[in-house]
């Protein structure tokens, strides 16, 4: 589908001097499957929309396999350079962004496991090398408008509970473990998390939604105005439904879970802080053979917007649109 589904949400603070806009990417699932057409389009709304600072909330690429040739990183990082000359370009890390292939694996219908975990080692430097853009793998960005904080959920936490040589499938989903997500909160240098800048725009940049509500995770959260995550690919909810659907609920998730709870923004409140940003690519290339039902879903950007307008005291603006590209 050669078009962009465009979320904004405006939120009111109090203490911001002048508007803020952040554009939001999450899931981009870069390999060659991600066409440069589809690439360039996404960049050029960015320049249209003219945002302060961009956000990517985890999965950069598919697996770190789509980056091994020199041509293909290449590819990522003139485009990602691109984007950096629009505004600071800041990216957290997601499960994908870890994942090598498992040669194992055949396909979908493969009893052996997709994956094994590879630190990143090779993609982070080379972003980190380029102007205005900045991986933030535990690490944080600050100015004199915003403190932005990237918070890396390890391999671990996403493969909690699965066969140590099988892969997850429909009668056997996949989880997350809280309690992981929690031992690294606890153990992180509490600095980047604690006593932050209080007449700052502060906001978390964490892939998966999942515990993004549970009291014991946010707790760790308190002090940050926002948390930008992706993963849920928006629920693999279709066009047309998903404009009527009015829940965070989506149909399935990525560990193949029907019906998960946290799968899309759902605002009810004008203190609601999880947005959870729809993704770029809903079907990866590494979900051979039925990626060309990627065909049926638009590729979704977002925009996050805060502002002194007391209009927005009790009610956040909220507004989403199809766009052609």
């Amino acid at each position: 589908m050669n078009c962009f589904y465009f979320s904004r949400y405006r939120f009111y603070k109090a203490n911001t001097k002048k508007e803020l806009k952040f554009f939001l990417l999450s899931d981009i699932h870069f390999s060659p499957k991600v066409t440069q057409s589809t690439l360039n389009s996404v960049r050029k709304q960015a320049k249209l929309l003219a945002p302060n600072y961009i956000l990517i909330a985890g999965d950069l690429v598919d697996s770190l396999d789509a980056v091994q040739n020199k041509s293909d990183l290449k590819r990522l990082t003139s485009w990602l350079e691109q984007l950096g000359q629009i505004a600071p370009t800041l990216i957290a890390l997601g499960n994908h962004d870890f994942y090598r292939k498992n040669p194992a694996h055949t396909n979908i219908f493969s009893d052996k496991r997709h994956w094994y975990a590879k630190e990143p080692t090779e993609l982070i430097n080379a972003i980190n090398e380029l102007d205005n853009v900045k991986v933030l793998n535990n690490e944080t960005y600050e100015d004199k408008s915003v403190y932005i904080f990237g918070f890396t959920q390890t391999p671990e936490y996403f493969q909690f509970d699965r066969d140590e040589n099988h892969t997850t499938s429909i009668f056997n989903p996949g989880s997350e473990d809280k309690n992981i997500m929690l031992y690294d909160l606890r153990h992180l240098d509490h600095n980047l998390i604690e006593k932050l800048p209080k007449n700052k725009a502060k906001i978390a940049i964490i892939h998966s939604p999942v515990f993004l509500q549970d009291p014991e995770v946010t707790n760790y959260l308190a002090e940050f105005d926002f948390y930008v995550s992706g993963h849920m690919h928006n629920g693999v909810v279709p066009p047309v439904v998903n404009d009527f659907w009015r829940s965070d609920r989506g149909l399935m998730a990525p560990g193949k879970l029907f019906f998960p709870r946290n799968a899309r923004t759902h605002i009810t409140n004008p203190d609601h802080k999880s947005i959870i940003c729809a993704p770029v690519t809903t079907i990866q290339d590494s979900a051979k053979p039925v990626t060309f039902l990627n065909k049926a879903f638009p590729v979704n950007i977002a925009m996050l917007e805060l502002s002194n307008r007391e209009t927005l005291i009790g009610k956040p603006d909220i507004k989403h649109q199809y766009i052609n590209f």
